[in-house]
């Protein structure tokens, strides 16, 4: 299909500009993207991408100068995207979802741990080297934190939840 822009005038074409790339932005191709930013020190998840044309153009964005962008996504086919960051399959949200806070607590129990022992252990230190502040989360909160982390590690173990795979990109095996 070819049409002749001719026949409108400068106003027009910046009219229907404005609604092709409006219906290309929110055009959804059934998929969910998940995208996590992290620019400068800050950390936000993009909640508007419904389509791998919307994707491109946020990578693009965020391409390692103003940042990175992780995709996690139910798209099978998202081996051309280009990324700076992690594009990764995960087949449901509720799949993310449950991984990321799973990750968190394996992330964060060691850190919990080494910040109460060392607030216990504070008087058998120099002045210079105790922590100034107590911990925020108790012994209570790391057996309980502990406990949630087991129950997650049996649903891992029994596939009740699956972990993002990272897609095998087309570039990726460039030397």
């Amino acid at each position: 299909m070819k049409m002749d822009f001719s026949l409108f005038t400068m106003d027009e074409l910046i009219k229907l500009q404005g609604m092709l790339s409006s219906y290309i932005h929110d055009y959804k191709d059934g998929y969910f993207y998940i995208c996590n930013v992290r620019s400068y020190g800050r950390n936000w998840r993009e909640r508007d991408i419904n389509n791998t044309h919307t994707l491109q153009e946020l990578c693009y964005q965020y391409y390692g100068d103003d940042g990175i962008v992780d995709v996690y996504s139910n798209n099978p086919d998202l081996s051309r995207l280009d990324n700076y960051g992690d594009v990764c399959f995960i087949p449901t949200e509720e799949d993310y979802e449950t991984w990321k806070h799973y990750t968190y607590l394996k992330n964060s129990i060691p850190r919990i741990e080494e910040e109460l022992d060392a607030w216990d252990n504070r008087e058998n230190v120099p002045f210079r080297s105790r922590p100034l502040f107590e911990p925020f989360y108790s012994r209570e909160d790391l057996e309980k934190q502990k406990m949630d982390l087991k129950h997650y590690e049996g649903l891992l173990a029994e596939g009740s939840f699956v972990e993002p795979s990272r897609v095998q990109r087309v570039y990726d095996n460039e030397d």
